[in-house]
């Protein structure tokens, strides 16, 4: 009896899984791929994802594009398709994903939408020292150096020995909700500093997302970061100068260790920070500051993009180590 069963069951299995999936309408999508200046790339990897109804699994077309730097593909879907593109001597790419809606005749619309993925040629990656910082200043109201190349608090806090960013920080702490806590960021020389980026339009759903350079000019400093909290009764909302969810979004150049002479640059480091600089007062004695930075340890040298198998920095956690170049 229970052999019976069980092939029974088996073979109702077979014929849900030959069944069509029913329930979840028709997608169908083209993918065009590009480069930087916008020229058709043929021969590109493309991947568009299905969801499969019965196994709630997602299912790969895979194919190359053509002449016209296209690939086309159709299946069942539940609304939504992401899609991504490879090719040798590229950087890996996607887009943000295609939303379908009001489907028609078992067909999700708009029917066959076109998804445009730019990818971005593989330049001259370098050596950096780059890290993921995520670090409890070491004393409030006192000037801590920050040594990028080494990365580290500069002495006596830390192994640094050449200060690069100068944090001093002041915190007012009542409680979790009730706190004021204000960040300076300084930098010894007078022609160092900051200077706010956004990724370009055709890096931001690739795996290399910057600029491959920072800027020659343009740097102001100090740089001030503020974070006020109220009590939620109060109903008012954190008042902060910064935001970490940017990563990908925007970042910061920095110029450092900067030497001029009779009006000319004669030696300078430069670099980009991912994101932004936060500050966080409630899991600390002090407060915590996180950034995320690449380094170039060659003067004059305004190369970001980095070479992730080669970091000056070596010894990292996984959590320290910035996975994108």
């Amino acid at each position: 009896m229970k052999t019976r069963i069980l092939i029974l069951v088996g073979a109702l299995l077979g014929v849900a899984a030959a069944l069509p999936q029913v329930g979840w309408p028709l997608a169908k999508m083209t993918v065009r791929v590009t480069g930087e200046r916008g020229e058709i790339i043929s021969g590109a990897k493309v991947k568009i994802g299905f969801r499969e109804r019965l196994s709630n699994r997602d299912v790969w077309s895979v194919g190359v594009t053509d002449r016209q730097g296209e690939f086309t593909a159709e299946g069942f879907s539940d609304r939504r398709l992401l899609s991504s593109a490879s090719m040798d001597g590229y950087y890996d790419s996607g887009s943000p994903g295609t939303i379908f809606h009001d489907p028609l005749a078992g067909k999700w619309q708009p029917w066959n939408p076109v998804a445009g993925i730019v990818l971005r040629p593989i330049g001259k990656p370098v050596l950096l020292a780059v890290k993921r910082v995520r670090t409890d200043i070491p004393v409030l109201d006192v000037p801590c150096g920050y040594d990028l190349q080494k990365g580290d608090w500069v002495a006596p806090y830390g192994k640094g020995s050449q200060s690069d960013f100068t944090f001093k920080v002041r915190r007012d702490y009542k409680d979790w909700f009730n706190f004021t806590v204000e960040a300076q960021v300084t930098f010894p020389q007078q022609l160092d500093g900051l200077l706010r980026m956004k990724a370009p339009p055709y890096g931001r759903n690739s795996v290399f997302c910057w600029e491959r350079n920072a800027a020659e000019t343009g740097y102001v400093a100090p740089h001030a970061i503020r974070f006020v909290n109220h009590d939620p009764r109060t109903d008012q909302q954190p008042e902060r100068t910064f935001d970490l969810t940017k990563e990908r979004e925007q970042g910061y150049f920095f110029r450092v260790r900067t030497v001029e002479e009779n009006g000319k640059i004669i030696a300078a480091h430069y670099g980009k920070i991912t994101g932004d600089i936060g500050i966080e007062p409630r899991d600390s004695k002090t407060c915590q500051i996180s950034f995320t930075y690449y380094f170039n340890p060659a003067a004059l040298d305004r190369n970001v993009e980095w070479d992730p198998k080669r970091n000056l920095l070596p010894g990292l956690t996984f959590e320290e180590t910035p996975q994108s170049p």
